[in-house]
């Protein structure tokens, strides 16, 4: 049973990477136009036209969300836990908006040409120099009223779904610019394509259920508050994972 197991996911998982290639034959040299003539926004539509239309493809099924009205930019947190986290959030996320993703990404096909077209903002955490550029980026996109994306946890955890002890930067920029936060909590991705090794990790096609959670506002916070406001994000966005209980 274990062996058939392991051959349905691994199966699964080439599924998924041949329909992603297939797609991108139309719609990748959209996308490197748009991003090389600086149509941002105009990009984010098209990704997430390919989102609507090839994740229930690939067999996800995005549960109906419904996201809090922002009447200006956001700094949006949702927990990391699979491959599939950037596809959820194209498809459900409130646009404008852009990643910061790490350094990595800068080298990865395809991915790599919405991370270093400005877009996006790749962040080098190694590097002091670097981070403070990507964090002198991050301003300049909330001036231009983009919502960022920034993953708290940094990389997936090892003990998913429970969460990753959160960095600091996306509250760092929150206080900084006084804006709020949005906690987002992905229920399912993890089951749909688990990290790990190729063949033994697991990968599964079904619903991909997003809870969009209240508004965190930051205004009059310093960063004599940052510890208690990471606390309360990273509780906010646990604690329906443990509620819900399936691991």
């Amino acid at each position: 049973m274990e062996i058939l197991k392991r051959a349905f996911y691994t199966t699964y998982k080439i599924y998924v990477g041949l329909v992603f290639l297939i797609s991108m034959v139309p719609f990748y040299p959209v996308f490197w136009l748009l991003l090389k003539i600086k149509k941002y926004k105009a990009t984010l539509w098209l990704e997430h036209f390919w989102a609507k239309v090839f994740l229930p493809i690939m067999g996800i099924f995005v549960s109906k969300v419904d996201f809090p009205q922002l009447e200006q930019p956001v700094i949006i947190c949702p927990n990391h836990s699979s491959y599939f986290d950037i596809f959820v959030s194209i498809r459900v996320m409130p646009m404008p908006y852009s990643f910061m993703g790490k350094a990595e990404l800068k080298t990865w096909p395809i991915f790599n040409s919405f991370f270093n077209s400005g877009l996006n903002i790749l962040v080098d955490r190694e590097n002091k120099l670097g981070s403070a550029k990507a964090f002198r980026q991050a301003m300049k996109k909330i001036d231009l009223g983009y919502h960022l994306i920034i993953f708290p946890e940094g990389t997936f955890s090892s003990d998913v779904p429970m969460l990753k002890e959160f960095k600091d930067g996306a509250f760092a920029l929150a206080i900084k610019k006084q804006i709020p936060i949005l906690p987002v909590t992905f229920l399912d991705n993890y089951k749909r394509f688990r990290t790990g090794g190729f063949f033994k990790s697991k990968a599964t096609p079904g619903v991909c259920r997003v809870i969009f959670h209240d508004i965190i506002q930051t205004e009059g916070l310093t960063q004599a508050d940052l510890v208690n406001l990471r606390q309360l994000v990273f509780d906010t966005i646990q604690k329906p994972i443990i509620e819900d209980g399936n691991r």
